[in-house]
C-alpha cells in the first residue's frame, strides 16, 4: 500500500469538495435538516425527553439524500473531465485508489456530521435541557456508522457512469433498502389484509423469514442499538461488512481494465462475481450469527437506563440450557406517539425488550407492532391477545386532555402464553417481562399458601353481592402457584411460603393451627395491624371481634358477647419478638406535603432519601429500597432473652414516638379535636422497627426469658401444649428443633388494591406528584425471600430516570402557576357575585316577611311576586357571570396555550436559524484564507483589482538654459 498516493489522492478530493460553494450549501442543507427532524415533530416535545429519538427515526431517509451528494462526484466526475485514466497511471495499487476515495468521503461526511452535532448540542444547552452527553454521542456514533455503509454503497454507484445525475439516483437506488427497510416492516403486519396472501402471511414462517431478511439489510436495525446509547460489536460489525463488501465491489470494478479478457479471450467476470457473492454470504452469516447473539454490549449512558440486572441476565442465558424448550416470542404493541407521561415507559420497555433479546443466543425473539387506534392490527391485537388501548389522561399545552394508548406486550412458549395488557408507569418494564418469561418457561410454579382471615383476599359470594378478588392474589397468581389455606384443620401441607394477614382474627382452634405450621418450620410472613383503615370491618389486633352473625349488634338486631381469637402471645413467645398493638408509631417526615396535605404523622413514610437507614441494607428484601407507607402501624422488638436471630427490615426516624390506638381511633371517627389528638401524642426520640425478619430454632420454652406481663401459668399451659404436639415431639425426639423463618410486619394496609393503584400511577404530570412508594414491592419480595426465588428481588426494585426537558419545563411552569391563581381568583369573584345576587334574593324576601304594616292577606301574594322577580334578576345575574366566568378561564386557557405554544415554537425557529451559522463561517473563512494565500508572492501591479501607479512626469528644463 502507497501511503503517499493514498493520502494525495485524500487531500485533493478533501479539499475540492470544501473549496466549492456548493460542498457548503449541501451541509448546510444537511444540518438544517437533521436540526428540523430532531425538534419540529410533535413527538419531541410530547414525549419531554431530552434525546434524538425523533431524529434517529429519520436520519437514515435523511442520509439517503446526502450521502448521493457527496459520492455522485467521487468517481463519476474523474470520468466525465477525463482524469480517471491519470489516476490509474500511478504507481500505485487500485486498493490506494478506493481507499483514498473512499477516506475523502468519510472525512467529509464526518465534519458534516460534527456540524450537525454542534448544532443540535447549542439549541439544546440554550435552553431545552441536559441530555445524557454519552448517549448524544453514542447516537451520533451510529448515525457516522450508517453513513460509512452508505458511502461505500454510493461509490459503487459512482464507478458505474459518468454523469452525475445518474450516479446520485444510482446511490438513492442502492442505498434505498437500507434506509426503507425497516417502514417495510412495519407493514408486514398488515399482510393479513390483502386477500390472496392471507394464507401466506398468517404463517409464523414465513413472517418472521420476512422480518429476518429485511432487518439483516435495515439500517435502523443495525444503529437502534446506539440511538438507546448501547455500543454493541454485532451492530458495528454490520456496518464494517457492508463496507468491506462495497469497497471490494469497487475494486472489482476498478480493476475491469485487467480482467475483461484474457490471452485466450475469455472474461474474468464470472470468477469476481463468484467472489462476491461468496463475500456477501459470509456477510450475511456474520451479521446472522451476531443478530441472534451479541457477545460485547456496552451500556455507555450515564445512568444506565439499559443495563439489565445480574439475576436477569443469569435467568436469560439459563434458557440455553434448556434444549427442549422453544423459542420464546415477545410481541410488544405500542403507539406510535404517546403522551409525556408515558414516553419514558414506552422506550424502557422496548429497550428491555432488545436487551433481552440480544443475551438470549436466539431464544427469544421479539417482534415491535406499532398500532394505531381503530387499525386492523389493533382489532388483531385484541382479538387474540386482549390488548386493548387504555384511555389515560394526559396534558397537553397545559390543558387535560384524554389519548387511547397501546403499551402492552404478549409473551408465548409453546402453548403457554402470558399477556400484560398495559404496562403502567409505576411497574419496572424489566421485572414484569422477566418475570413472564420465566413464567412461560418453567412447568412448574412455587405453591403459596394464603391462610383464611377475616381479610378478604379472594374472590367471594354474600348477600351483599360478589366480591371480587384483591390485586393481591391477582399478583401472585402471576408467579405463585396461590392456595387458599382453612386454619380451621390443621396445616398438614408444606408450602413453599405461607401468607397469614390479620391472623389474630382467627378463632383460638384455627390460631393454634396456624402457630403450629409456624413452629413446624413453615416460611410464613405475618401481616399484623393494630388498626387496620384501608380493610372495612378488619379489627385490629387487641380490638374484640363483632358478635356472632356478622354485623355489629348481630345479624337482624340480634346480639351477643364477641367472639374469641387467638393469643397473640402464644406467637410472640414462638418468634422471641413482641409488638404492642395498645399503640400507635408516629413519625415527623412527610415528602408528599405539598401533595398530600391530609397525611398526618401516624401515616409513617420510611423514606431512605431523609434516612439512609430507613431500609437494612443487610437484607435482599429490602437492600435498595427507596420509600414505603405504613398507615398507622405498630413497632415490634426483640424479647429479652431471645435466642432468635431478630434483623430489622424497615425503621423510623428518630423524631418518632407513640399515640394509644384508641385516641387514634376516636380521632378517626371524629370523636376526638385535632388538638386533644395532638396532646396525647408522645415524642420518644427513638427509632421503632416496623417490620422484621426472624430467624433461628424453635426454642423451648422455659429457656425464654419472659416479659413482665405475660402469666407464669400461661406459659406452662403453653409448655404443656407443646409437648404434646406431635411436631414437637419428633423434633426432640430427632433431638433437632425446627428452623424458624419468619418476616413479621406491623401494617396490612401496605397490601390493599390502594397501594397497587399508587405503583400504577408512579409519577403523574396531571396530579403534579411522583409517588416513590414500594409497599407492593416489599410485600413481593416478603415472599420470594421466604420461598427461596431470589430471582426478581433486585430487578423490582430498580428504576429507571430518563432525563426530560427541565428546562423548557421551568420556563412553562412559572407562567402555568400564574394561570392557574388568575383562574382560582376568576372563579373566586365569580362565586362571589353569586353569593352576592343570592344574598339580595333573600334580603328582598325576608323585608317582606318582616313588615308589618302589609296586610298578612297580601302578603303572601307581594312575596311570590317579589320571589318570582328577584329570582328572575337572580337567575340572569348568575347566568351572566357563569357565562363571564366561562369566558374568561376559557381566555386564560388560550393565554397558556398560547405562551406554552410559543416557548416551543422559539426552540423550533432557532433549531432552523442556528445549525447553518457554523459551516457558513467556516466558509466564509476558507474562502478569504484562499484568497490571502492567492495574493501571496504576487506582485501588486499583476493583481487583477491592483490600482493603476501614475509614471511620474518628467521635469521640463526652461528654454535656453545651460
Amino acid at each position: 500500500m502507497n501511503l503517499t498516493v493514498l493520502g494525495a489522492i485524500f487531500r485533493r478530493d478533501f479539499v475540492n469538495y470544501f473549496s466549492n460553494a456548493t460542498g457548503y450549501v449541501f451541509i448546510c442543507i444537511f444540518v438544517v435538516l437533521t436540526s428540523y427532524s430532531a425538534f419540529w415533530p410533535d413527538g419531541f416535545f410530547s414525549n419531554n425527553l431530552a434525546n434524538l429519538d425523533q431524529l434517529s427515526e429519520r436520519m437514515p431517509l435523511i442520509l439517503l439524500v446526502f450521502i448521493p451528494a457527496i459520492t455522485m462526484s467521487i468517481w463519476a466526475e474523474e470520468k466525465r473531465r477525463g482524469t480517471d485514466e491519470l489516476l490509474l497511471t500511478l504507481p500505485a495499487s487500485d486498493l490506494d485508489v478506493v481507499l483514498g476515495k473512499y477516506l475523502a468521503g468519510v472525512a467529509i461526511f464526518t465534519v458534516s456530521l460534527l456540524f450537525s452535532m454542534l448544532s443540535v448540542q447549542l439549541i439544546f444547552s440554550y435552553g431545552l435541557g441536559t441530555p445524557d452527553p454519552l448517549l448524544f454521542c453514542c447516537t451520533y456514533l451510529g448515525y457516522w456508522l450508517v453513513g460509512l455503509a452508505m458511502l461505500a454503497t454510493g461509490m459503487v454507484a459512482s464507478f458505474l457512469t459518468s454523469n452525475l445525475t445518474v450516479a446520485f439516483i444510482l446511490a438513492v437506488m442502492f442505498n434505498a433498502p437500507q434506509a426503507v427497510a425497516s417502514f417495510v416492516d412495519r407493514s408486514i403486519d398488515y399482510l393479513e389484509t390483502v386477500p390472496w396472501l392471507q394464507g401466506v402471511a398468517q404463517s409464523e414462517t414465513f413472517t418472521e423469514f420476512l422480518r429476518g431478511a429485511l432487518k439483516s439489510i435495515s439500517a435502523f436495525e443495525g444503529f437502534s442499538d446506539f440511538s438507546r446509547g448501547v455500543v454493541s460489536l454485532g451492530g458495528a460489525l454490520h456496518f464494517v461488512c457492508i463496507v468491506a463488501l462495497m469497497l471490494y465491489i469497487c475494486m472489482i470494478l476498478i480493476g475491469r481494465r485487467h480482467w475483461a479478457g484474457g490471452e485466450d479471450g475469455q472474461s474474468l467476470g464470472f470468477h469476481f462475481a463468484v467472489r462476491a457473492v461468496a463475500l456477501l454470504l459470509v456477510v450475511g452469516g456474520l451479521n446472522t450469527l451476531f443478530g441472534r447473539f451479541d457477545p460485547l454490549r456496552f451500556d455507555m449512558t450515564t445512568d444506565q437506563i439499559n443495563s439489565l440486572s445480574d439475576q436477569t441476565v443469569s435467568l436469560v442465558r439459563d434458557l440455553g440450557d434448556k434444549k427442549d424448550l422453544p423459542p420464546i416470542k415477545i410481541d410488544a404493541y405500542v403507539s406510535p406517539n404517546v403522551p409525556s407521561e408515558y414516553a419514558g415507559q414506552k422506550a424502557e420497555l422496548l429497550s428491555v425488550i432488545e436487551e433481552l433479546r440480544s443475551i438470549s443466543g436466539g431464544k427469544i425473539v421479539a417482534t415491535k407492532h406499532e398500532v394505531e387506534n381503530f387499525s386492523e392490527e389493533a382489532e388483531l391485537a385484541e382479538r387474540t391477545y386482549g390488548i386493548e388501548p387504555r384511555t389515560v389522561t394526559t396534558r397537553v399545552r397545559g390543558s387535560l386532555e384524554e389519548e387511547q394508548v397501546f403499551l402492552g406486550a404478549a409473551i408465548r412458549c409453546g402453548l403457554d402464553k402470558v399477556v400484560i395488557p398495559f404496562l403502567d408507569k409505576g411497574i419496572p418494564a424489566e421485572y414484569e417481562l422477566v418475570r413472564s418469561i420465566s413464567t412461560v418457561a418453567d412447568e412448574k410454579r412455587k405453591r403459596l399458601g394464603v391462610v383464611k382471615t377475616d381479610v378478604p383476599l379472594f374472590q367471594s359470594f354474600s348477600m351483599q353481592g360478589e366480591r371480587p378478588e384483591s390485586r393481591l392474589v391477582t399478583e401472585l397468581k402471576k408467579q405463585y402457584d396461590v392456595l387458599e389455606v382453612d386454619p380451621t384443620s390443621p396445616i398438614a401441607d408444606t408450602y413453599d411460603v405461607l401468607l397469614a394477614v390479620q391472623p389474630s382474627g382467627l378463632a383460638p382452634a384455627a390460631f393454634d393451627n396456624f402457630v403450629a405450621a409456624v413452629k413446624r418450620g413453615q416460611p410464613t410472613a405475618i401481616f399484623e395491624d393494630p388498626m387496620p383503615v384501608a380493610w372495612g370491618g378488619v379489627v385490629g389486633t387487641d380490638q374484640p371481634k363483632r358478635p356472632g352473625g356478622g354485623g355489629p349488634m348481630g345479624m337482624f338486631g340480634g346480639g351477643g358477647p364477641p367472639q374469641p381469637k387467638g393469643d397473640m402471645d402464644q406467637l410472640y413467645r414462638l418468634l422471641g419478638a413482641r409488638m404492642d398493638a395498645s399503640q400507635l408509631v408516629w413519625q415527623r417526615h412527610n415528602p408528599y406535603a405539598r401533595n398530600l396535605p391530609m397525611a398526618t404523622d401516624d401515616w409513617v413514610f420510611v423514606d431512605a432519601a431523609a434516612t439512609p437507614a430507613a431500609f437494612s441494607a443487610e437484607s435482599e428484601i429490602t437492600a435498595g429500597m427507596k420509600q414505603a407507607l405504613f398507615l398507622y402501624a405498630g413497632g415490634i422488638g426483640k424479647t429479652p432473652g431471645s435466642k432468635t436471630e431478630f434483623l430489622p427490615l424497615a425503621v423510623t426516624n428518630e423524631e418518632s414516638g407513640y399515640i394509644p390506638t384508641g385516641v387514634a381511633q376516636g380521632f378517626l371517627q371524629q370523636m376526638m379535636s385535632q388538638r386533644d389528638f395532638d396532646i396525647r401524642r408522645r415524642r420518644t426520640s427513638q427509632t421503632y422497627i416496623l417490620a422484621a425478619h426472624i430467624r433461628g430454632a424453635v426454642q423451648k420454652v422455659e429457656d425464654i426469658e419472659l416479659d413482665e406481663s405475660i402469666d407464669d401459668e400461661e406459659l406452662r399451659a403453653e409448655a404443656e401444649g407443646e409437648e404434646d404436639s406431635a411436631d414437637a415431639a419428633e423434633a426432640e425426639a430427632d433431638d433437632e428443633a425446627p428452623e424458624l423463618n419468619v418476616v413479621f410486619c406491623t401494617d396490612i394496609d401496605g397490601l390493599s388494591n390502594q397501594f397497587f393503584d399508587i405503583r400504577a400511577i408512579g409519577a403523574d404530570e396531571v396530579l403534579d406528584i411522583d409517588f416513590r412508594m414500594q409497599n407492593v414491592t416489599l410485600v413481593l419480595n416478603i415472599l420470594d425471600d421466604l420461598a427461596g426465588d431470589e430471582r426478581f428481588l433486585a430487578v423490582r426494585k430498580r428504576t429507571r430516570d430518563y432525563r426530560t426537558l427541565e428546562e423548557i419545563q421551568i420556563a412553562t411552569a412559572d407562567y402555568e402557576q400564574e394561570t392557574l391563581k388568575q383562574q382560582d381568583d376568576i372563579r373566586k369573584e365569580a362565586e362571589d357575585e353569586i353569593t352576592k345576587a343570592r344574598e339580595r334574593y333573600s334580603e328582598q324576601v325576608a323585608k317582606i316577611e318582616n313588615d308589618p304594616s302589609i296586610d298578612p292577606i297580601e302578603k303572601p301574594q307581594r312575596l311570590e311576586r317579589v320571589r318570582i322577580r328577584e329570582q328572575r334578576k337572580r337567575d340572569v345575574t348568575i347566568a351572566g357571570l357563569e357565562k363571564e366566568l366561562s369566558q374568561k378561564l376559557a381566555g386564560s386557557e388560550r393565554e397558556l396555550q398560547s405562551y406554552i405554544r410559543g416557548v416551543q415554537d422559539r426552540y423550533k425557529f432557532l433549531a432552523l436559524v442556528i445549525p447553518p451559522i457554523p459551516p457558513l463561517l467556516v466558509g466564509v473563512w476558507v474562502y478569504f484564507r484562499r484568497r490571502a494565500m492567492e495574493k501571496e508572492g504576487v506582485s501588486k501591479d499583476r493583481l487583477r483589482y491592483a490600482k493603476s501607479v501614475p509614471t511620474p512626469a518628467k521635469k521640463e528644463e526652461p528654454v535656453g538654459a545651460a
